[in-house]
């Protein structure tokens, strides 16, 4: 009887106890059995996938219910009926909970734990959880980071046809050439430089620029240029010379300019630049030689004679010629521009009435430029013999002087003095060349397992998968629609053969959709999923094996929150 007593007051002690727990508004369980979900940007599944929350406690998953949406985003059950404020109540005390996480199941799943599909996840804190893609429980990031590009080809159809009817999410094939120069001085009122690779005998634009008063590369708009790097499109690595050009103001000639400055042969992907190479001015200028007397011949003798400078030699009593200098190629290299030194150069601006020499030469007698008085005395002044290019982009002297000399304080007259060879001065340069084959294109984080990449055009209003990658340097797993060449080992696709019903390939995918979608595994549809970090109008006006970028749009990216009560 007493432990009879005994055994009937402990039960009842118990109860007391728990009905001391219950909640003040309700009879039901003790703890925090209810959790409130929603939404923002959820999209409905199909083919009988569904939503399942999951509270974490202590490390394990508890569902609190299985869940899809309808169209207008609102929560539904598996039977499309609506679930007020998005409210599961479960068996299980929710109170210890310290995450919740949505994920994505198949149709009839009767598993008892999560699928591998973490969509939404958020931690606990105060009964209350933020629900995102960026959280570690789900996809880990938050896709703010991921960029990408594209070209249009189609490679399984060999070179030249129906090119703007594929898209590869890849950088296409380039080489880096990268030049450095001593000596190069900056050109002026637009002139400017352009170097050339010289493949097949035929020449190909590196690029055009500039140098600054530092000697810096930089374009046209005055912008450094790192390292004097110039990526071009294409393998140029067997390019067998490299010329450096100077080019007028607004040039838009495809081809080089005759005013070739600089050049030298490739070999071991290097190449050193010079003025004597074959296809720059032919000469390295180390043995000209000059002489020079001071004179005014068309002044009449005997006035001002020390105002006149005449390139010719009188040492043996008769005029011969004073320039031992290489003959130019083309047309010209100021008392007058002259190509032969053994005839009269082409201005005589500041001479008097009667004839020159037939030598280059000027009589600085008239006319004289602002801030000068002529007549003048040239003693102690400095004679150059400048090599200009034609034509000039600057009054002042070009850097290439082959022959220069200070005329002595005491010169006098009709006495043949000497130029000295300033050739060793003369700029040089070198390049170095890189080619680089074709690259990821796509800057995308690891996926965690349950997701894939898929790539996707939209063409007129039908999205046509381009396939599933689950890394960005490597093929994706199909090509349905591509010919039988070898494919580059990147996602893409060639819209050539079987076109899906309503498209017509080939076709233009110029003025098209790109977009790269994040799938969860197994898919629930053929259509792309809501999750698409990057996408990108193609230009009405795109042409193949141009790199066109793709844009971010992470901000449609659903959410959500969880209240647990």
């Amino acid at each position: 009887m007493y432990r009879s007593l005994f055994f009937s007051i402990l039960i009842l002690g118990i109860i007391g106890l728990s009905c001391s727990k219950e909640d003040e508004n309700t009879m039901g369980p003790t703890g925090h059995h209810k959790i409130d979900l929603s939404f923002q940007n959820l999209t409905m599944l199909q083919n009988g996938y569904h939503y399942e929350g999951w509270a974490i406690i202590n490390g394990t998953p508890v569902s609190t219910g299985k869940f899809n949406v309808d169209a207008s985003g609102s929560i539904v059950d598996l039977n499309g009926n609506a679930i007020m404020n998005g409210e599961f109540e479960t068996s299980e005390d929710l109170t210890d909970a310290t995450a919740i996480v949505i994920t994505i199941e198949p149709d009839n799943d009767t598993d008892p734990g999560p699928a591998d599909t973490h969509y939404l996840a958020g931690d606990v804190s105060g009964l209350n959880a933020g629900l995102s893609v960026g959280h570690s429980a789900a996809l880990n990031n938050n896709f703010s980071s991921a960029a990408g590009e594209y070209i249009l080809a189609t490679p399984t159809n060999g070179s030249g046809t129906n090119e703007n009817s594929g898209i590869w999410f890849l950088k296409p094939p380039s080489t880096t050439f990268t030049f450095n120069f001593s000596g190069l001085q900056p050109l002026q009122n637009g002139y400017h430089y352009e170097g050339w690779a010289i493949v097949s005998g035929s020449p190909v634009s590196t690029g055009k620029f500039n140098v600054d008063a530092s000697g810096n590369l930089i374009d046209l708009n005055g912008t450094m240029i790192p390292n004097g790097e110039f990526q071009v499109g294409g393998d140029l690595s067997a390019a067998t010379a490299i010329v450096l050009t100077i080019e007028p103001a607004g040039d838009m000639d495809p081809a080089p300019a005759a005013t070739h400055y600089l050049a030298g042969d490739v070999s071991s992907d290097m190449a050193d630049l010079d003025v004597a190479h074959a296809a720059a001015l032919g000469d390295d200028f180390m043995g000209a030689s000059g002489k020079y007397i001071l004179a005014t011949p068309t002044n009449g003798s005997g006035t001002n004679e020390n105002s006149g400078i005449w390139f010719l030699d009188l040492s043996s009593g008769t005029p011969a010629v004073g320039l031992q200098i290489p003959i130019l190629p083309g047309t010209p290299v100021t008392t007058g521009k002259f190509t032969d030194p053994a005839m009269a150069d082409l201005a005589a601006p500041y001479s008097g009435q009667l004839s020159g020499p037939p030598f280059p030469g000027e009589d600085f007698l008239n006319n004289a430029p602002a801030g000068l008085t002529f007549p003048t005395d040239l003693a102690g002044m400095t004679a150059v013999i400048s090599i200009e290019p034609d034509p000039d982009d600057d009054a002042a002297p070009f850097t290439l002087k082959p022959l220069a000399s200070m005329i002595p304080s005491d010169a006098m007259d009709h006495v043949t003095y000497d130029l000295d060879n300033n050739a060793g001065t003369f700029p040089t340069g070198t390049v170095s060349i890189n080619f680089t084959g074709p690259m990821e294109a796509l800057s995308l984080p690891s996926l965690p397992a349950g997701w894939d990449y898929e790539g996707w055009v939209v063409i007129n209003g039908t999205p046509v998968t381009s396939g599933k990658f689950s890394a960005a340097d490597m093929a994706d797993d199909s090509a349905p629609y591509s010919s039988t060449m070898p494919a580059p080992p990147f996602p893409g696709e060639d819209f050539l053969l079987n076109a899906p019903m309503g498209l017509t390939f080939p076709t233009d995918l110029a003025g098209m959709t790109a977009v790269i979608s994040i799938e969860p595994m197994p898919d629930d549809d053929p259509a792309p999923f809501a999750l698409k970090p990057l996408k990108g109008m193609i230009p009405a006006n795109a042409t193949d094996h141009v790199l066109y970028m793709l844009d971010n749009d992470v901000t449609g990216f659903p959410s959500g929150d969880a209240e647990i009560k």
